[in-house]
């Protein structure tokens, strides 16, 4: 068999990247050349990795950052961005490939595209649906036999603070039924906090259950189909990191991760947690889910709590792409494997592909970590300018050292890489939006406790803030 990236261009013609981050495609473009990405964000630093008329992106026409999702492609897809993606694609000689961080309905709907439409390699927007809601998974762990942490299924309107107090202590977690990030995760400490939404959602089920003292794992997976209908691999885990008041102002704010920081877990946790994801992928497969998709964890001691799943790309997917690309011949990357289960079907030389793949290499432990800084005000402008690339502290000040958006430039202990929709002066940021990210290949958490940046990261992105430069902006209705 030829080499496997070229086999890929050759036979199917153009590969494109669609998802939320422009910055998400750099390490699959460095694998696979992709001939245009479609996100929602656009940072300083596309020029370093990609050509920028090759780049479609919502906030590249209108200079504001929000904290997007892929509703928002999905929106923008009727207007001219969708236009714009149309025609390009109607110059390609074959139907394009469209790797996703997840589908999105209107490219699924053959009504509403207006040319060819495109081979989407990702799980259905239905099926993504079905697996993102948070109390489909809580009620079905113990038919699983999975842990499951104290709690109930219930609608706020229909229990109290003082009887939840008793029954789950304070504080508790009160999970809505849809969201990511963080978003419509709440973390209960005061009456106050629950009764406004108690208030707001009186008849929205959602899962209210006990706060878990612990540390939260995150994993990559896929389910692949075989000769006995599918089987589930995954990725080493991070830690992730969320609610960090260095870089977010809400508790339950996903913030980033950490790969160095999870090496040292106990191996009983390491074979939960693949366990587990076997379990779940296997049950998925059953649904008819292929291809990638993530879990969040809770370790607790010696218990490992299934906590979410992301019927999707991750934030972390990219990270773990990039950090395997230094150790894994580029054949090999995990993201092909999710590619080669969409081809399959139709192609033996992807099912050989599959067949022969060492997956037990993808729990091969890394270093690195990457910690998202966000907009902590209300709505802001961007006023400082803020490069691209690598830094480092040098005598307490920031220093930059090289332009680049590769974590492959940070050589030096104590290189950071900043990236990923580094934005441009005046670029208007909602509150709780993504501003950056720093990423680097050493732990960005302090050993202890997994749960507190380490003095010389937080150092870092208190000087980034600064050279950004956030004003506020809340009446500028721009």
């Amino acid at each position: 068999m030829k080499n496997i990236i070229e086999y890929l261009k050759d036979k199917y013609g153009p590969w494109g990247w669609l998802g939320q981050r422009a910055h998400d495609a750099e390490g699959i473009n460095r694998i696979l050349p992709l001939d245009f990405i479609i996100s929602c964000d656009y940072g300083t630093e596309v020029p370093h990795y990609f050509r920028e008329e090759d780049v479609f992106s919502i906030e590249k026409q209108n200079g504001i950052r929000k904290d997007w999702s892929n509703e928002d492609l999905n929106d923008n897809l009727r207007g001219a961005l969708g236009r714009n993606i149309f025609e390009r694609w109607k110059r390609y000689p074959s139907r394009v490939n469209l790797l996703c961080y997840r589908s999105v309905s209107r490219l699924e709907n053959k009504r509403f595209l207006p040319s060819r439409k495109p081979v989407i390699h990702a799980a259905s927007t239905k099926l993504k649906k079905y697996f993102d809601n948070k109390l489909l998974l809580y009620r079905n762990l113990p038919k699983l036999s999975l842990p499951r942490i104290k709690g109930k299924v219930e609608a706020p309107g229909k229990a109290t603070f003082e009887d939840l107090r008793k029954e789950l202590s304070l504080p508790f977690v009160v999970q809505f039924p849809y969201g990511s990030g963080g978003n419509f995760t709440f973390i209960i400490r005061e009456k106050k906090e629950y009764d406004r939404l108690r208030e707001n959602y009186p008849d929205i089920k959602v899962i209210m259950r006990r706060y878990v003292d612990g540390f939260s794992l995150n994993v990559n997976a896929v389910v692949l189909s075989d000769g006995n209908g599918c089987k589930t691999v995954c990725t080493s885990p991070s830690v992730q990191i969320t609610g960090l008041p260095e870089c977010s102002n809400f508790l339950s704010s996903f913030c980033g991760n950490d790969f160095a920081a999870a090496r040292d877990l106990d191996r009983r946790v390491i074979a939960d947690v693949e366990s587990h994801i076997g379990t779940i992928g296997a049950w998925m497969g059953k649904k008819g889910f292929r291809g990638v998709f993530g879990m969040d964890f809770v370790v607790e001691r010696d218990t490992v709590y299934p906590v979410e799943i992301n019927p999707r790309f991750q934030n972390s997917t990219a990270l773990y792409t990039s950090l395997s690309a230094e150790s894994v011949p580029s054949e090999r990357s995990f993201f092909l494997l999710h590619a080669a289960e969409f081809l399959r079907h139709a192609d033996p030389l992807m099912k050989k592909y599959m067949r022969d793949f060492p997956c037990r290499e993808l729990m091969a432990p890394l270093d690195g970590s990457q910690v998202i800084l966000r907009n902590r005000t209300r709505r802001s402008v961007v006023k400082g300018k803020l490069v691209p690339g690598v830094y480092r502290m040098n005598d307490g000040a920031l220093e930059f050292t090289s332009g680049s958006a590769s974590l492959d430039a940070c050589r030096r202990k104590g290189d950071v890489l900043v990236t990923c929709g580094v934005p441009s002066p005046s670029t208007v940021v909602e509150e709780n939006a993504p501003v950056c990210k720093i990423q680097m290949k050493t732990s960005a958490l302090e050993a202890s406790g997994k749960r507190s940046l380490s003095p010389e990261t937080a150092g870092v992105i208190a000087a980034l803030y600064d050279k950004i430069a956030l004003e506020d902006a809340s009446d500028d209705r721009t």
